[in-house]
């Protein structure tokens, strides 16, 4: 058969680049069905799924596509025929479109004024993927997991167990499961934002016009002019309630702050209407539930990146900024560093801001309760700020500062500190029957890396010996234990950090302090 006659079908991937800054995960719905065969296409990406725990899952698929998918599938191989809850590292949006390609279009269960019925994760993994400026990062830089949730199950399928047992992977809920990936910097939850949208919350109401007589008008002419009105088959008699941000944020956090402290988690604000043809705007409980965290010692609220508002454009009625924010914050890191902030770079698309805010309203957000707030000028995008709810030194381990601690309410800080916190542990694993506790090679491969972040423009000082200092010592014949020493380019005046490695167990601890003055 001739060329020509023939159908063409390429799908062509980029490998995922061994030294990523970090990865990004995302929760969400993907509507339709899933291409389960085309993802063992990719044997990396096989090696991946299965390196946390989910190779017998790999096997299962392996052996469905070489004997055919059971008849009658149970719930369990239903769930992984749908590839519910399965953390699959994506490389690009073309990767996401072949494994879920009716995603974007098919409607979801759950319906609202505002938002429609469409899902939310394929309009942020799109945004994900979308460059400030092009070739700004090579192919393969940017590493997306993807988690899709059972619509079923609700808000409810977002969010994680404090009390899961991590050593039975297959029991874990998808939030869990994203905990396991080991260079996770960050984040985003864009559905469970969506199902936070209230069903009837609705836009200012435009004028109604009183309808005209009837007349005679040929069957092609047009009398649709959306202001008259009409009855709506879509309407909803009961509506979903929404959950309280506080039965959300409780779990969110206690997961982090025993789990992954490193990371940070991406959250748009919930809205709410105040008054009959008022615009929506942040719900009041929302803040009150930030404010009761604050007022916890240890919630650990420093490690959720809050953000307004919401975006809209021709093609979307309402959808989350997290998207956006997760790969602008990836390619700043990627390209700068860590430590760099991404907040007043312009962020790629045509974007409408919703609800519009104006400045004295960006102010009292970015101030209390201490959000991210997205702006517009001169039709640029940007984040105005990284501030956080929280500040960072209030975390175990930091000492807190009083007055001085406003300085940490940033998230490059944060993020860089989680940053460190999982290549030093790395460092650590690397060691395992490598080294003994009298070995100067631990402490040398320190001194190299930092080193190199000094000469990245990460700590301070003219030379080396002025940005960080390293003393090693050990307590027995297994346990090694390093005192760090960093002069970060932050507003810090010193960061102390301890650092200890079980060569034994290949266990690695570390504890943080801050001291000014």
């Amino acid at each position: 058969m001739a060329l020509a006659d023939s159908r063409l079908e390429m799908r062509v991937r980029p490998a995922a680049l061994a030294d990523s800054v970090m990865d990004v995960a995302m929760l969400g719905h993907c509507p339709g069905n899933a291409r389960w065969d085309l993802l063992l296409e990719s044997p990396q990406t096989v090696r991946e799924i299965a390196s946390l725990g989910f190779g017998r899952e790999m096997q299962q698929l392996r052996h469905w596509l070489e004997h055919g998918e059971p008849a009658n599938p149970t719930e369990i191989e239903q769930v992984l025929l749908n590839l519910y809850q399965l953390p699959i590292p994506i490389v690009s949006l073309a990767h996401f479109q072949v494994l879920f390609p009716l995603a974007g279009r098919q409607p979801t269960a759950y319906r609202s004024q505002l938002a429609g019925n469409s899902a939310w994760l394929p309009a942020a993994v799109a945004d994900f993927f979308q460059s400030s400026q092009p070739a700004a990062l090579a192919d393969g830089a940017k590493k997306l997991w993807v988690l899709r949730i059972p619509e079923r199950l609700g808000q409810q399928g977002f969010l994680p167990d404090p009390y899961a047992d991590y050593g039975d992977p297959q029991r874990l809920p998808a939030f869990d499961r994203a905990m396991l990936i080991p260079n996770l910097g960050a984040l985003a939850l864009p559905d469970l934002e969506r199902l936070q949208i209230p069903a009837n919350l609705m836009d200012v109401r435009r004028m109604r016009l009183v309808n005209p007589d009837p007349v005679f008008l040929p069957c092609a002419a047009s009398t649709a002019d959306d202001h008259r009105e009409r009855r709506r088959s879509e309407e909803i008699p009961q509506p979903q309630a929404v959950w309280p941000l506080q039965a959300v944020l409780t779990p969110i956090l206690q997961t982090l702050k025993k789990r992954r402290p490193d990371l940070q988690c991406l959250l748009t604000l919930p809205l709410e209407q105040t008054g009959e043809g008022s615009l929506p705007t942040v719900a009041r409980e929302a803040g009150q539930a930030i404010q009761s965290a604050v007022d916890s010692e240890n919630s650990g609220l420093h490690a959720v990146q809050f953000l307004f508002p919401y975006l809209t454009n021709r093609q979307r009625p309402l959808c989350s900024p997290s998207g956006l924010i997760a790969g602008a914050m990836l390619e700043t890191s990627q390209r700068l560093g860590p430590w760099r902030s991404m907040a007043g770079r312009s962020l790629p698309g045509m974007w409408q801001l919703y609800p519009p805010l104006h400045s004295q309203q960006v102010v009292e957000l970015r101030d209390q309760p201490g959000v991210g707030v997205l702006v517009s000028h001169k039709n640029r995008l940007q984040l105005d700020d990284e501030r956080r709810a929280a500040a960072v030194v209030g975390a175990k381990g930091f000492s807190r500062q009083g007055a001085q601690a406003e300085g940490y309410r940033s998230g490059e800080v944060a993020r860089f500190l989680g940053w460190l916190h999982r290549q030093l542990l790395r460092l650590g694993e690397s060691w395992l029957f490598n080294t003994d506790v009298r070995d100067p090679l631990g402490k040398a491969q320190l001194t190299q890396f930092f080193t190199g972040l000094h000469r990245a423009g990460a700590l301070r000082g003219a030379l080396p010996e002025q940005a960080f200092s390293i003393a090693a010592s050990h307590d027995n014949e297994s346990t090694v234990i390093y005192q760090i020493e960093l002069a970060p380019v932050f507003a810090i005046d010193k960061i102390i950090l301890n650092f200890s490695h079980d060569l034994g167990s290949n266990s690695s601890q570390w504890q943080l302090d801050i001291k000014n003055g």
